[in-house]
């Protein structure tokens, strides 16, 4: 399938650098992989935290999308 999305070139480039990625093929493909990753664990009824190396700082995500999926 193929998708066309218009993505600020600067957003862009800075994901590319930071990933070490030469397409944004392959920044999509993860971000695809990321997000299909966090609706499976909504659709077990699980939350996504992030926290610091020693387990502080603990944040929850933010994702109105994910809010919308009812566990199975």
């Amino acid at each position: 399938m193929e998708i066309r999305i218009n993505v600020d070139d600067k957003f862009m480039e800075a994901l590319k650098n930071q990933l070490k990625a030469k397409k944004a093929t392959e920044v999509t493909v993860d971000a695809l992989t990321l997000l299909n990753w966090a609706v499976e664990e909504a659709k077990e009824g699980r939350v996504i935290l992030s926290a610091k190396n020693d387990g502080t700082d603990i944040r929850r995500l933010a994702m109105p999308t994910l809010s919308k999926i009812k566990p199975d």
